[in-house]
């Protein structure tokens, strides 16, 4: 690995050494003489105001860290783990006219696909509802299916269904992630992590063993907006963090669509605020395909009836008890009084959406699946 390289990667290995304090030791000065620095308890010479948060024990650890780190064995370990590490030099490098763009690139998969032509993301709330779920799977798979890579942050909910959905198509398709690659978070989507790592590109901004960190998803959500060609948010609340995902590809000029929801479900608060303030609108692939110029191919909606997780047509009742379980459990004589439906009909449709393995129902209370 070249030095300029290991010096990337040691840096990258500090802690509390974010995208934004990185960019500001590297605007002027080599990693290799930044490193050189640091290990010596100093700042680079000419360098600017420090970012908000940067103190002077801060860079005393930074210091400590470097001397204690042995970088032949952070090397190898990478290597052993089948991790590929991408720096600003690589002609395959995608960040280039990026204005916050990662020191490194840490990837697993096909790399290749970071030279894919058009890339959607596709992202949204980790609290979705079963039709948002379904939305996202059929939309990641009609994209997939015409060739455009499907990009998302591999969290629960709405990530993970496009990611299904784009590998349903055997597509091509990106995760983001958070972490190091070697650490699968939220464990729950463990084997879709790996179906994404060997069938598609796995990338990440985090060295290997880097544990999750609040601040990091949002800084992840750059990198979702920077690699796509265009942004579609499914469902999110309305302060949802798939908005923020919308605010990085709107520097960029991206552009931002979003599927409509009900005004009655809170999943759809923010969706529904995008549409408001200008965001085009998507059904399916195929709105996302015409504004691309992507030919639609086998990207239109199935005509052989509903896949596995096709969305489900529900009635004004049933959108009103989606909409009441989306944010949690609720008791079915709630239910009753917040829709303003009859007794025996709640009841009724609370038990056909169980059947139809939309909700969960467990004595009297009901739950989103």
């Amino acid at each position: 690995m070249p030095a300029d390289h290991v010096a990337r990667l040691l840096l990258a290995k500090l802690a509390n050494l974010g995208p934004n304090r990185s960019r500001w030791l590297l605007e002027h000065t080599e990693p290799e003489v930044v490193v050189e620095r640091l290990r010596k308890g100093l700042l680079p010479v000419d360098i600017g105001p420090a970012p908000p948060g940067v103190t002077k024990k801060m860079v005393e650890e930074w210091s400590s860290q470097l001397r204690k780190t042995n970088p032949e064995e952070l090397v190898e370990r990478h290597r052993s783990l089948g991790i590929g590490v991408m720096a600003p030099d690589d002609p395959r490098w995608p960040f280039h006219d990026d204005p916050e763009p990662p020191a490194l690139l840490f990837f697993t998969g096909d790399v290749s696909l970071l030279e894919v032509s058009v890339s959607v993301g596709v992202v949204g709330t980790r609290r979705c509802t079963s039709v948002g779920r379904s939305v996202a799977f059929e939309l990641g798979r009609g994209l997939a299916d015409a060739g455009v890579a499907v990009v998302s942050g591999l969290a629960l909910g709405v990530d993970g269904a496009a990611h299904r959905g784009a590998l349903a198509a055997a597509g091509p398709v990106i995760g983001v992630v958070g972490t190091g690659l070697d650490v699968v978070y939220p464990g729950g989507n463990r084997q879709l992590w790996h179906e994404v790592s060997s069938d598609g590109l796995l990338v990440s901004e985090a060295p290997a063993g880097t544990r999750p960190q609040r601040w990091r998803f949002p800084a992840r959500n750059r990198l979702i907006a920077s690699l796509s060609s265009a942004v579609v948010i499914v469902e999110s609340h309305g302060r949802g963090g798939a908005l923020l995902t919308v605010d990085e590809a709107v520097d960029r000029g991206k552009p931002v669509f979003a599927v409509p929801g009900s005004v009655l479900s809170p999943a759809s608060d923010g969706t529904n605020g995008l549409l408001v303030d200008g965001a085009a609108p998507v059904r399916h692939a195929v709105d996302v395909l015409g504004h691309l110029d992507v030919p639609v191919g086998g990207a239109a909606p199935a005509s052989q009836g509903p896949s596995e997780e096709a969305p489900v047509a529900l009635s004004g009742l049933e959108q009103l008890i989606m909409a009441e379980v989306a944010t949690g459990p609720v008791h079915l004589d709630v239910l009753v009084q917040s829709t303003g439906g009859d007794v025996m009909e709640v009841t009724a449709a609370v038990q056909r959406m169980a059947a139809d393995g939309l909700l969960d129902l467990d004595g009297s209370t009901v739950s989103h699946r």
